[in-house]
């Protein structure tokens, strides 16, 4: 028997059954972290935060790197540091909020989030064609959605699946749960179809932007350096004239959260579509990176937006 054979065989029957713990594993902590009271789960987010930046040296280094790549020396090796320790509890303290909002205890969150900018969103919705509202991976993006949509906007958020089937039907009964209405990535041309319907129906549709994006994206700056970036946005708005509006969730010091909507971008379009597209993609990669660097514990530095090389956690 060949060796990619074997291999083959070996991931046929061992990826099924490691998926599935995966999904378990993250199970059994859904159905503990809710019995706790918040302030417990959030000591339990601190200390997981350094238990794995100590064990995951891939992970962290990964961190590091990617800070490096985007502050170079305007941010000292303890800051670096600090915010990857900040960053990581904050991470753990977004899962455990999402158990609480997709569980009986959802109470115990209730009230822990403020919206401000509401205006600029009701103005845009005014104009009858739909809102593109553009976040990040920031602060607790993921209760985003379920938060907007308790304070009765028709929100939308654009999510891609874990390739982890067992996992992506988990975090799919969390969302329903929490509340949240969602459109699936894949496949692309059901996506288009749904966010295109929303957009008539004068609904919000809320699309992450700030990943690599190598194939079919634009080449804009970001942290002073050319970085491929989705043009989803600035396609859908084009197409559609909906406003697009920059939507962010931040986790204040007494881990509350604000929800900040910023007015609508205005961009002096040109008429040339592919330079519009440019414009439009870069004046929200700039919004992305005003957050991101006011807030730096709150971005996942996990997404990896250059591949330069950082210092190691010490």
């Amino acid at each position: 028997m060949s060796q990619s054979l074997m291999v083959k065989i070996k991931k046929k029957l061992f990826n099924p059954l490691k998926d599935w713990l995966e999904a378990a594993f993250i199970w059994v902590w859904y159905k503990f972290i809710p019995l706790l009271p918040l302030k417990v789960s959030f000591a339990i987010a601190r200390t997981l935060s350094t238990l794995s930046l100590l064990l995951l040296k891939r992970q962290r280094d990964s961190i590091m790197s990617t800070m490096e790549s985007a502050f170079e020396n305007k941010m000292t090796e303890e800051e670096k540091i600090t915010t990857a320790r900040e960053m990581v509890a904050n991470l753990f303290k977004g899962l455990f909020e999402g158990f609480y909002a997709a569980s009986r205890f959802r109470n115990r969150i209730d009230g822990r989030v403020t919206i401000e900018g509401g205006p600029f969103l009701d103005q845009a919705l005014s104009r009858g064609k739909g809102v593109i509202a553009v976040s990040a991976h920031f602060g607790n993006f993921t209760l985003l959605g379920a938060a907007m949509v308790k304070e009765h906007y028709p929100f939308h958020m654009v999510i891609r699946h874990p390739k982890n089937k067992s996992l992506a039907r988990l975090f799919q009964m969390f969302r329903d749960l929490s509340g949240q209405k969602t459109i699936a990535t894949q496949p692309w041309r059901e996506c288009t179809k749904r966010m295109l319907r929303c957009l008539r129906n004068n609904e919000i549709v809320c699309l992450i932007t700030d990943e690599d994006k190598r194939r079919g994206g634009v080449s804009v700056e970001f942290f002073g350096q050319d970085s491929p970036t989705a043009v989803g946005p600035a396609v859908l708005s084009l197409r559609t004239g909906a406003a697009i509006l920059p939507i962010f969730i931040v986790r204040q010091k007494d881990d509350t959260h604000k929800i900040i909507i910023e007015p609508a971008l205005a961009c002096n379009l040109t008429g040339d579509q592919q330079e519009d597209v440019r414009l439009i993609t870069s004046a929200f990669t700039e919004k992305i990176e005003y957050y991101i660097r006011t807030y730096p514990s709150q971005w996942f530095w996990l997404n990896r937006r250059w591949r330069k090389k950082g210092s190691p956690l010490n």
